[in-house]
């Protein structure tokens, strides 16, 4: 890849919640099947319009993440075979990375319909445009990276985040401190929400990580609006 694809996956990852990556086809199928990704991004050239085949065996798999190919190579002849093969959209490379971050968070709020941007589990309210999150109405004063840590378990309530994954999140793989870290950060989000009456919001499971849950019950976790944006990358030299 040139240096500007290079640099697009750590840009994402520093907008959207949950980004994976990979060049394997047969992960990204894998993937697929065991989670709910809003939308597959793939990374096409012209010389390699063999890879269309992933988006006819995506659409088999009855994914229902939008499929959006990433191009900078493509003729028109290209471009309408990726459309008919199943993909959503397509997206010209040359675009600056705010752009292709635009146009995929625009798609996925036209898919889902969302009118505000808010994600609600049990007494906890997470507003993801602000940045804020809520305790029983009230807001709690986190720092940035503890915000950045309860937003990832919260969009990914019932599922366990080893220490790596949370900081891959935070730092995207570069200058990572020891994951120790992690629980630091944890102690201090718990400490702040039981000033605020709760007290169960993260979840310890030992040898493995953490993860939200909601003991009170009151149904799963709410989107209202929130765009947990997945984005799974082929990135092709």
């Amino acid at each position: 890849m040139n240096n500007k694809s290079d640099l697009l996956v750590p840009f994402l990852r520093s907008r959207l919640a949950v980004i994976d990556e990979t060049n394997d086809i047969e992960e990204v199928l894998d993937l697929v099947k065991f989670y709910d990704y809003d939308v597959v991004l793939l990374r096409i050239a012209q010389d390699r319009l063999g890879d269309i085949d992933l988006i006819r065996r995506l659409r088999l798999a009855r994914t229902k993440a939008s499929i959006v190919v990433l191009t900078r190579s493509l003729n028109e002849a290209g471009r309408l075979r990726v459309l008919q093969a199943g993909a959503d959209d397509l997206i010209v490379e040359a675009l600056s990375h705010e752009e292709v971050f635009m146009k995929v968070q625009n798609l996925v709020r036209r898919s889902r319909g969302f009118q505000d941007n808010a994600l609600r589990i049990g007494a906890v309210e997470i507003n993801m445009n602000a940045k804020k999150l809520y305790a029983n109405g009230q807001a709690v004063p986190l720092t940035k990276k503890e915000y950045q840590i309860a937003e990832i378990l919260a969009l990914r309530k019932g599922a366990v985040l080893s220490k790596e994954a949370i900081l891959d999140h935070l730092y995207g793989g570069l200058d990572e401190p020891n994951p120790k870290i992690i629980d630091v950060f944890i102690c201090k989000i718990r400490k702040k929400l039981q000033t605020l009456g709760v007290d169960d919001f993260v979840e310890t499971n030992w040898g493995r990580g953490y993860m939200v849950v909601d003991h009170r019950g009151e149904a799963k976790a709410e989107l209202h609006g929130a765009y947990e944006v997945e984005v799974k990358v082929q990135a092709v030299a």
